[in-house]
C-alpha cells in the first residue's frame, strides 16, 4: 500500500548557546561546535489513521477487536501497567491458553453476567445463525436471539450443547485472529532541507568503520501510540541502509525510537527520495482501552523522526 507522509523539513539546533554573525568572516569553511556538540533537526511526521492500519484480507484493525471482544472474557488472566490484555501471539500459538483460560471464563461469565450472554447471542444472530441449526430446530434468526438466551439460562441440556458450539466457534475465531498485517508504506517525496543544509550535516562524518566516531548522523524520533495495542515495528527505508526494530506500547504517547545511525548517501536519499516501509506484529490488546468511536480518518499513532548531528557542523559561506 501506498500512504500519505506529511513532511516537516525546518532545520534547528540544539546546544549553540550564542548567536553567531557569520557576515564578516573571510573564510570558505567555517565550523561550529566540536567534537562534543550535539544538534537536532526536524526531519518528518507521519500521522497513522485506522483506514492506514488493515490485515492482509483488507480488514480495518477495529473491526477486527471488534468481534473478539465478544469472544474474550471481560476479566482476563494477564494484566500489566496499562490493564488487562489479551497476548495475541498466544492467542494465535497457544491451545492450552485459549481453551483451559480464557473460553472456560467466558461460559461462566455468559452464566453470571447478562450484559456478557446478550452480546454473545447479537453476535451469534448476526454471524452465526446457521450453526445452531442443529441445536435450536425450526428458530428464525429473527426469533434466535431470545430462544438462545432462554434456552443458555433455563434447559441445562440445551445450554451443555450451546456451550459447545460457543467453544468451538470463539476459539476457532481467537486462534485464527486476522492479525497479519498490511505493512505501513509510505512514499517520500523530496524533503524541504536546502542542499546547503544537508551538506553541513553530512560533509564531516566520520567513516562506517570508525572505531569510535565523534561525527555521527543518527535518526531518532517518538511515538504517540493511542491505540489499544502493543506493537512492534521494524522501519525499513527502502535504498538506504537505515533499518531498526522498536516495541511501541498501547496506549502511550512516550515511544522512543532508538537512534539509527545514518551515513551521509543515507540522507541524501531520504531527502531526494525514498519509500519507508513498516512491519507490524501485534504483541498485546487491551480490551476498553480504545477504537471507541473512533473514526477512519482520526490519527491513531503520530511518528515524528529527526535527525541527531553529533560533532561540528561545517558549511561553505
Amino acid at each position: 500500500m501506498r500512504k500519505l507522509l506529511l513532511l516537516c523539513g525546518v532545520f534547528a539546533t540544539a546546544c549553540v548557546d550564542n548567536d553567531y554573525d557569520l557576515a564578516n568572516i573571510n573564510t570558505d569553511n567555517i565550523a561550529i561546535g566540536d567534537e562534543t556538540s550535539r544538534f537536532e533537526a526536524p526531519l518528518a511526521k507521519v500521522y497513522v489513521t485506522l483506514a492506514d492500519i488493515n490485515s492482509n484480507d483488507q480488514v480495518r484493525i477495529d473491526q477486527i477487536f471488534n468481534e473478539a471482544d465478544t469472544w474474550l472474557p471481560t476479566q482476563l488472566p494477564d494484566t500489566d501497567e496499562n490493564g488487562a490484555y489479551a497476548d495475541v501471539q498466544r492467542l494465535l500459538n497457544d491451545l492450552t491458553y485459549v481453551n483451559d483460560r480464557l473460553l472456560p471464563d467466558l461460559l461462566d461469565e455468559m452464566s453470571t453476567n447478562p450484559k456478557k450472554l446478550d452480546a454473545v447471542a447479537t453476535l451469534l444472530q448476526q454471524n452465526y445463525y446457521d450453526d445452531f441449526a442443529g441445536v435450536l430446530p425450526g428458530v428464525s434468526q429473527t426469533e434466535f436471539k431470545e430462544a438462545f438466551v432462554e434456552a443458555f439460562t433455563s434447559n441445562a441440556v440445551l445450554r451443555d450443547a450451546l456451550s459447545q458450539e460457543v467453544k468451538s466457534l470463539a476459539g476457532n475465531y481467537l486462534t485464527n485472529l486476522d492479525v497479519n498485517m498490511d505493512d505501513l508504506s509510505y512514499e517520500i517525496g523530496h524533503i524541504d532541507l536546502s542542499d546547503e543544509v544537508v551538506n553541513m550535516l553530512c560533509d564531516n562524518l566520520d567513516p562506517a568503520e570508525t572505531p569510535d566516531p565523534k561525527n555521527t548522523l543518527h535518526l531518532a524520533g517518538e511515538i504517540d501510540n493511542r491505540l489499544p495495542l502493543t506493537l512492534e515495528i521494524a522501519p525499513n527505508f527502502l535504498n538506504t541502509q537505515v533499518s531498526f526494530s522498536t516495541t511501541v506500547l498501547a496506549n502511550s504517547p512516550e515511544n522512543v525510537l532508538p537512534e539509527t545511525r545514518l551515513l551521509a548517501n543515507d540522507l541524501r536519499t531520504i531527502v531526494q527520495d525514498a519509500r519507508v516501509d513498516i512491519p507490524i506484529v501485534i504483541r498485546k490488546y487491551y480490551p476498553g482501552k480504545g477504537f471507541d468511536n473512533a473514526s477512519e480518518q482520526q490519527t491513531q499513532m503520530q511518528i515524528n523522526l529527526y535527525l541527531i548531528k553529533r560533532g561540528a557542523l561545517k558549511f561553505d559561506l
